[in-house]
């Protein structure tokens, strides 16, 4: 059986600087590690050049289930590993194998990610060569490198060929935990809903009063760490805990007691009232309860295109 990796993609974190960008990261790969350990899924965490890459011995379904909790992640690509030979002939032929159109009419292309050092292939000639060999094995093939029915996506090493066999939609966001600590009262589907929507802009929420047990284990499968405060420095140095800066789904009289903030500290941040599901409509709140409970099936909005027009 070939063998199967993912590749991570970071859309948002691209934009913080590196020093942010890779206090970011770090925080993702430590919550989605937790979350392989508390699901028993076995994950493998390696770099690819400049990629992340994940590698694991458990099912496909449950591993890509268990990346689509991963805030933070924007996109995972599925990579299966053809070949050691290079030849552009047998790698089509291991590509058809596991094409499920063979025979009919369809249009392709052929993109080539060339890592390490250039060997006897290079990008250009490495797709002119493989294209030219999957038509000659199925005729019914026709190039369009604008928007074709089937992209063939390889990286192409000096000792191995790779496939780029799928991409799936991650829920993207920020890690929980960069953004500090909200308090929150999980009631309601509502209350658990917007405690999402906080998780996923990198706040850690922290379940606090009545907060039902079967919602506190739900957004749990989203961050491993929920209701453990997050902890930063002063300038001198000293680590202390972070004081809540918000409240989902109770008072501010009732949070006060629980804010923690410190005696010693000079300036604070007022605390505030939370309501990310303002102006949401109810087919919205269905499609985002959907995406909370099962997001390898469901995204969290059911209309994306229009938040961009």
């Amino acid at each position: 059986m070939p063998q199967q990796s993912w590749i991570l993609r970071f859309g948002e974190l691209g934009l913080k600087s590196k020093v942010v960008r890779r206090s970011f990261k770090r925080s993702l790969r430590k919550n989605l590690i937790q979350l392989a350990e508390d699901s028993s899924v076995p994950l493998i965490r390696d770099r690819l050049r400049d990629f992340d890459v994940i590698y694991s011995s458990a099912p496909t379904e449950m591993v890509e289930d268990l990346m689509c909790h991963g805030l933070g992640i924007v996109a995972i690509d599925r990579v299966v590993e053809l070949s050691t030979n290079l030849d552009p002939s047998l790698v089509s032929q291991l590509l058809l194998e596991r094409h499920d159109r063979v025979g009919e009419e369809r249009t392709f292309g052929v993109r080539i990610k060339r890592l390490g050092v250039k060997g006897e292939w290079d990008s250009q000639s490495y797709a002119r060569a493989l294209g030219a060999a999957l038509i000659e094995r199925d005729p019914s093939l026709s190039v369009d490198l604008s928007n074709p029915e089937w992209w063939v996506k390889i990286i192409l090493e000096s000792a191995s060929v790779s496939s780029i066999e799928k991409r799936i939609l991650g829920p993207g966001g920020l890690p929980t935990g960069v953004q500090g600590d909200v308090l929150v009262q999980l009631k309601t589907e509502e209350d658990t809903m917007s405690s999402f929507l906080i998780m996923r802009r990198g706040s850690r929420i922290i379940p606090i009063l009545d907060s039902k047990p079967e919602f506190v284990k739900l957004l749990s499968k989203w961050d491993p760490f929920i209701g453990i405060r997050s902890r930063t420095k002063d300038d001198t140095g000293y680590m202390f805990q972070r004081p809540a800066w918000g409240v989902v789904g109770l008072t501010l009289e009732q949070a006060k007691p629980h804010i923690q903030r410190r005696d010693a500290a000079i300036k604070t941040t007022p605390l505030s009232t939370l309501e990310p599901l303002c102006g949401w409509t109810g087919a919205e709140k269905s499609s985002l309860w959907q995406h909370i409970n099962a997001p390898s099936k469901y995204r969290p909005h059911p209309d994306t295109t229009s938040w961009f027009e």
